[in-house]
Formats: structure tokens, sequence, C-alpha cells
């Protein structure tokens, strides 16, 4: 009996130490396995993140992080115009009478963002029957919170409302004669531009903005121009665009108020801004915006103040618009209608510069003249918003010299737009 329990016990001993090494054991698998997928992790190369692509109002790239990006986003308008004028040559201009097909716009636009989500640049290339294909937009900007982006480089300025929304969401084929007219093009310079609440702002310094028929905004002295602009949504945001495609249009009034004020001194010639360079210019602009249902318009007032050098005095010059649209088959068919005037301080006495007199889309430049009234009406009709679209209009131009002569021109416009 003493024997058999010196056994037992020796068992019950052997049996423990086995339990002990097979604990070790596991606890030394455990070790390697974590070593080797350490190791396995270290020779691994770097993955790369994925890129993806596809449509979405714009072709875009992408990659997983969103740090990197492009958009590619394009306008095309073919146009087809007849123009005539009437009693220009009492006032020493040419009489006109054309009938002409073009592509009045060829647009790319390439947007997107570069390292990180709040750095990004947009870029414009523009081509045309009488142009060569042109960098219109370039430009970088870095946004720091919902109040403050900057942005560096070239692009259109916030001074007139009509020019800076986007150009394929127009009512009617053009800008208006007023805006033509008064409005300043793109500029090269720096701005800051940020919204609180229901109010937006921007200022801008930059070079000489030159006038639509100018295409060089160099700066030859070192006067810089400044436009501050103030953007108020009285009811919900009526946006930057002048037609909504959406039938039945919004369910809630939109009315927005545009108001801005500059000054820019003169280093081109510009005949559709009547212009001269030397010339010191101070300016206003206020649009209204409203939209609701199937209707929409806006009405504009513009104001300017030339210094011209030397002993001549300063003048003012004065202009208005306003024009509406109504569906009368919802987000397909829409009438529109537009009424635009224009009256100069003084006569353009100087005999170089910008502007084509063809179109009068700025009025006439080949003599002087002191007041021009637009009167526009159009139809729209949409095969797929505003990204299908065929447009036309005709209008009717009654103008008057300084001795109170009056001249006039007749213009139809046919035109179609692709746009993505």
């Amino acid at each position: 009996m003493p024997a058999l329990a010196d056994t037992n016990e020796e068992l019950q001993i052997l049996r423990q130490q086995l339990e002990e090494q097979r604990a070790k054991s596991i606890i030394l698998e455990q070790r390697i396995n974590e070593l080797a997928s350490a190791s396995a992790k270290a020779k691994a190369p770097e993955t790369v993140s994925s890129v993806t692509a596809g449509y979405d109002e714009g072709f875009y790239v992408k990659d997983a992080s969103g740090n990197h990006s492009l958009r590619i986003n394009g306008l095309l308008q073919p146009r087809y115009t007849y123009f005539k004028t009437s009693d220009v040559q009492q006032l020493g201009g040419t009489e006109s009478n054309t009938s002409s097909f073009d592509i009045f716009l060829g647009r790319l636009y390439f947007s997107g963002s570069v390292a990180d989500p709040s750095i990004g640049y947009w870029f414009t290339l523009q081509g045309g029957t009488s142009d060569g294909m042109t960098l219109l937009d370039a430009e970088l900007s870095k946004t720091f919170s919902p109040y403050l982006t900057i942005e560096m480089g070239k692009y259109w300025s916030a001074y007139t409302y009509q020019y800076y929304v986007d150009i394929g969401q127009y009512l009617l084929p053009d800008l208006s004669l007023a805006e033509w007219s008064f409005s300043l093009g793109r500029q090269t310079g720096v701005r800051a531009s940020g919204k609180a609440g229901k109010l937006a702002y921007s200022v801008s310094l930059s070079n000489s903005i030159a006038g639509s028929d100018i295409g060089n905004s160099t700066n030859l002295h070192t006067d810089l121009a400044t436009i501050v602009n103030l953007n108020y949504d009285i009811l919900d945001p009526y946006g930057y665009k002048e037609t909504d495609t959406t039938p039945g249009g919004p369910s809630r009034p939109q009315l927005s108020l545009w108001v801005s004020g500059m000054y820019n001194p003169v280093e081109y010639t510009s005949k559709w801004a009547n212009d001269d360079a030397g010339e010191k210019t101070y300016g206003m602009t206020a649009s209204l915006n409203y939209r609701y249902r199937n209707f929409g318009g806006q009405l504009s007032a513009y104001w300017k103040n030339n210094q011209p050098n030397g002993n001549t005095s300063d003048y003012d010059s004065y202009g208005w618009g306003e024009q509406a649209g109504y569906y009368i088959v919802p987000g397909k068919v829409e009438l529109a209608q537009r009424v635009s005037h224009v009256k100069w301080g003084a006569p353009q006495d100087f005999n170089t510069g910008g502007g084509r007199e063809s179109n009068w889309y700025a009025g006439p430049t080949g003599f002087a003249w002191e007041k021009l009234t637009e009167y526009t009406v159009g139809v729209n009709y949409y095969l797929k918003g505003n990204h299908a679209k065929v447009m036309a209009a005709y209008t009717r131009y009654d103008g008057e010299g300084f001795t109170g002569t009056g001249f006039g021109a007749d213009r139809f416009t046919l035109q179609t737009q692709i746009a993505f």
C-alpha cells in the first residue's frame, strides 16, 4: 500500500509539470506569431489609396482620402445671329446687315483640391469661332472657415450680379446691354470672401479691370482696383443662377439683395465701358432678385463716375435693367423678357480702344451716342434642364446721340447649349 501511494503522488506531480510546460508552449507560440506578423508588416509595401471616378454634375476623379480631386465641366453654345442697323450713318456710323453662324462659347472648366480639401484650384479654357484657346481663369484658393476664403490669380469679379452668375444658367442668351456696359470683367489679384448666416461678402484688390471688350489686364502703373460686395438673403437664397429648371420651381419665395462698390483706375481704353486710358472711375451696382414657383426675375441699377485726366470735368453715367421669366410648361418651356437702358454722361471722344460693333452687345462703337435702350423677348425650350436647351430671342435697340438724333438696330438670336 505504501508503494502504491508513492506512485500516485509521482503521477500527479508529473501531470502538473506537463500542464505547466503546455502553458509555457502556448505563450511561446503566441509570441512567435506576434513577432512573425510584425516582421511581415514591416516588409510589406505601403498601400496606395484607391481612386474613384464618375459623374456628378461633372466628371470627377478623386482619391479615397478626399485630399486630391479633379472635376471637369464643359459648356458649348453654337449660335445663329441676324443683325441689322438703322439710321446710324447720320451719326457717322456704318450701316450693318449681317447673318451668321458661330460658336459663341466653348469652355472647359477644371477644378478640385490639392493635398487638402480646403486648398482648391480653378482653371477655365475658352475658345470660339473667332478666337483661339484662351486661359480665361486661373486661381488658387484656401478656405479657412465658412467665414473666410482667400483666392489669388485670375477670376471673374464680384461687382455686377449678372456677370457673376453661371453663364450656362442665363435667362436669355446674353448679358443685358447695361450689364455689358457697366460690369467689370475678370480681374487678376487677391480676394477675401465668406458668409455669416444670410450675409455673404467679398473684398478684392487687383490690377486695373478692363472693359469686356479688352483682353489685357496687365497693370502699367502702381494704382490698384478695389471691389467690395455684399449679398443678403432677405428670404430663401436666390443663388447664382437666373433660371431654375426644377419642375414647379421653389415652393418657398427666394429673395436676395446684391450691392457692390468699386474703384478702378483705367489702364486700357474701352468703348463698351466708355472709359479712356488714364481715367479713374468709381461706381456702384445693386440687384434685387426674386423667384417663386414658375416665376423669376431681377431688377438692377448701375452708376459710374469718370474722372478724366487734365482739366476735363468728371461726369456720371447711369444704367438700369429688369428681366423676368415664366414657365408656361413647368421645367420645359419658359417665356422671357428684358428691358435695359444706358445713359452716358459724356461722349466717346477717343478713336482707339476695344469694342466690336457688329452685334451691339454693349452698344455701337463706331460713333458717339448718349442713350440706348434694349427691348428683348425670348423663349427657352429645355430638353434636359440647363444641360441641354434651345434659346431664341429678339432684341430691338432704340438710341439717341448727344445732338438728339435717333438710331436703332434689330437682332435675332437662336442658340443651342450643352453643359456638363
